[in-house]
């Protein structure tokens, strides 16, 4: 067997390993494993330290025949070459990079996206899976999670001239694929779809769909301990020893471009004095891995004077290790009163692994005070969506 697992960061590894550790009860076995890492969509040049942390990540768990990170330089690059090269000749591009002709499976979290597209157009025999997303929860290219909103734009009446050149080009790019001087990549459907949170947003995947227990999760994430320093684990029990918690998980909003850095980081702060500060209370600030370091530090300075200490997960090991991991090895024993303050469907996993809620940000006021314009009903949308989930959710002891 030779098994094809893709991931766009560790999150989705985590959901990658849990869908195949349910696929195949003796798990990891003994079969040829590859692992494709890329569309990690990383700021600042800090793909390269996510990769490899992700890689680290997947090999606590089994052993793999090769893995590969593919840059954003190397995908503009075969994007490039699928204008000019044959469909055969991209295959054997990308097969080359995986480092096998053939797979028996491949898992994938969408069958969107070129990067994705790419990898299941290389392997279309194989057998194909889908992970979903963040922990294992599914969502189509058209669903409000990914598109919240579109931005209208008026645009002018093109020229004649204009509108006849451009027919032309695409009259020739569909001749050029035609007799095979191109590559048109085809929109392939998933075989199976292994999901916790197979409709939580509303839509039922289109494909046979088993569901993935919390536990299997659990159990995979529990693997994953060892990467958190055991030297770290006292000291940040010490740091937060008798003292209220507070946890804030933050997103890539400002780096996203739905508005300002300096109108994220004011609104982090009005959204917390907005739910009450406990005397004594610690803030933890654990960072969305596709954000940027710098604006981390510059939250911790700007929170710095509502809490008794603001501690921030930076280090490479913690900025892009999932937080669930962390929160399995330094919070299991924690008598703290802990809350939890999200912006994202990272809330979910809190919720379903461990039965702690989540006070969603940022509020109708915030929200359109600190959003760009074109952003602002989207992203009420969003939050909407976000409360009515968590209003949903049952905890996994209670799942069948």
């Amino acid at each position: 067997m030779k098994r094809i697992i893709t991931c766009q960061g560790s999150t989705q590894l985590v959901s990658a390993l849990a869908a195949w550790t349910c696929r195949e009860p003796d798990f990891p076995g003994q079969d040829e494993n590859y692992l494709v890492i890329y569309g990690l969509y990383a700021p600042n040049g800090q793909d390269q330290a996510f990769a490899a942390f992700i890689q680290k990540m997947a090999e606590v768990v089994c052993s793999w025949k090769h893995i590969v990170y593919l840059s954003p330089e190397e995908m503009q690059a075969i994007e490039q070459e699928l204008e000019t090269n044959s469909p055969r000749y991209i295959r054997q591009l990308i097969q080359a990079k995986v480092g096998t002709e053939t797979a028996d499976e491949i898992y994938l979290g969408r069958n969107w996206q070129f990067g994705n597209q790419l990898l299941l157009n290389a392997y279309a025999s194989a057998t194909k899976i889908c992970y979903g997303d963040s922990i294992g929860v599914y969502f189509s290219e058209t669903s409000s999670v990914v598109s919240p909103g579109k931005i209208q734009e008026v645009t002018e009446a093109i020229p004649l001239h204009r509108q006849v050149k451009q027919w032309i080009k695409v009259r020739r790019a569909q001749v050029r694929a035609l007799l095979g001087l191109r590559t048109v990549l085809q929109t392939i459907e998933f075989d199976h779809g292994y999901f916790v949170l197979p409709e939580v947003f509303g839509e039922i995947p289109p494909m046979p769909t088993v569901k993935v227990s919390p536990k299997t999760t659990l159990a995979v994430l529990n693997q994953m301990k060892v990467l958190v320093d055991e030297t770290a684990i006292p000291q940040f029990q010490s740091a937060i020893a008798g003292a209220n918690v507070a946890i804030l998980l933050t997103s890539n909003l400002s780096e996203a471009g739905r508005l300002s850095e300096d109108n994220e980081l004011q609104a982090y702060r009005s959204f917390l004095q907005s739910q009450g500060i406990s005397p004594n209370t610690v803030l933890v600030i654990k960072p969305h891995p596709r954000d940027d370091m710098a604006k981390i530090y510059a939250l911790k300075e700007k929170l710095s004077d509502l809490f008794d200490k603001v501690l921030i997960l930076i280090e490479p090991e913690l900025f892009f290790l999932p937080f669930e991991i962390f929160f399995l090895a330094v919070f299991s024993d924690c008598s703290s009163q802990i809350k939890i303050f999200a912006v994202s469907s990272a809330c979910l996993a809190f919720k379903v692994l461990f039965d702690l809620p989540s006070f969603i940000g940022f509020g109708e006021e915030l929200t359109t005070q600190r959003f760009d314009p074109p952003h602002i009903a989207a992203r009420l949308d969003h939050e909407a969506l976000l409360n009515s989930v968590m209003a949903r959710l049952t905890y996994l002891d209670a799942q069948a």
